[in-house]
């Protein structure tokens, strides 16, 4: 389970980003726009034409699903019937969703693919049963993937699926006593990446090739090294937690092994980065209440954020009003 992104103090307000971006390490940190009406927002996801999809959370604390681009200037919402939280975490560029909910009897969430037309379509496994789990990043083909808790709610499986029908499962080639395979995003060449338990409670990071695998934990992980995101250049995004327990972002280069820290230096002590797309952008979170998207190329091809914006740190928890899962 996700260590909540709390708040350092409940007593001091905290800004967003400027607007033109802070420059650190070479990349520059453009603000994401809040919704109207929202207190918060997780990004989750974001494609190659920096559309960014993600959930805000309102005043009464109810959780609303958005995309559009990042500086809010025509962003769309929804929400699932009958649930208290809709939560996107894919968003492909014909602008098809895959995410989850909160729903009644779920451990993770009911998860759901939504069409560019906006047709939502409930997400089942072969048994026929609603998909209790992940579903997240996929590619220009529609394939996507993610996880869903197999019949004895012990055990989360991977799987592939396509415009809201289940295609085949994800496994793990010669990794023995996995407890949880969790898929995050297929490229365009069909590789994967994910993060998996294993039988002592570790979760490593995977980028799955084929049948060839390549697991890897952060140099500085404690227990926890996972990856959200691949683009078509092998880029992976993720995020590790370390020995206290706080999580942050990196961006880690598969051909050199290279790691770039994903932190805007807007003081906070846990970062998350989570999609990337063929461009390189990523999209991410602080507990300061900063939400981002990192852009390493010229300032200038950078995408338009938000205004700068004041966010009280007792609602600079873009993560903890809902159930969230690595």
């Amino acid at each position: 389970m996700r260590t909540s992104l709390l708040a350092a103090s409940a007593l001091v307000g905290v800004a967003l980003l400027a607007n033109t971006g802070a420059n650190a390490k070479g990349a520059t940190y453009v603000p994401i726009a809040l919704p109207n009406g929202a207190v918060s927002l997780a990004p989750f996801g974001i494609n190659d034409d920096n559309i960014v999809a993600g959930s805000y959370t309102d005043s009464a604390g109810v959780q609303h699903g958005f995309y559009g681009p990042p500086d809010g200037s025509n962003y769309k919402t929804f929400d699932l019937k009958g649930v208290t939280g809709t939560q996107p975490r894919g968003i492909r560029n014909d602008l098809s969703i895959t995410g989850l909910a909160l729903a009644s009897g779920f451990t993770f969430g009911e998860e759901f693919y939504r069409s560019p037309g906006g047709k939502i379509t409930i997400l089942k496994n072969p048994d026929k049963a609603i998909q209790d789990g992940v579903a997240q990043g996929g590619n220009d083909a529609g394939v996507y993937v993610g996880d869903y808790l197999d019949t004895d709610g012990s055990t989360r499986i991977g799987f592939e699926g396509k415009a809201g029908k289940f295609l085949s499962q994800v496994t793990l080639p010669k990794v023995k006593g996995v407890t949880s395979t969790n898929p995050r995003q297929i490229n365009n060449n069909n590789v994967i990446a994910g993060g998996y338990i294993d039988s002592s409670g570790v979760q490593h990071g995977f980028v799955l090739d084929g049948k060839k695998l390549t697991s890897f934990d952060h140099p500085k992980a404690v227990g926890v090294t996972v990856a959200e995101g691949i683009n078509d250049a092998e880029q992976i995004v993720g995020l590790y937690q370390d020995t206290s327990g706080n999580r942050h972002g990196f961006l880690l280069d598969f051909s050199t092994g290279k790691y770039t820290a994903i932190d805007p230096g807007d003081g906070s002590t846990a970062q998350e980065a989570w999609g990337i797309n063929n461009k390189g952008l990523v999209v991410g979170d602080t507990n300061a209440g900063s939400y981002f998207i990192y852009c390493p190329l010229k300032k200038s091809k950078c995408p338009k954020g938000g205004a700068a914006a004041s966010v009280h740190p007792e609602q600079a928890r873009p993560l903890s009003r809902l159930a969230n899962k690595l």
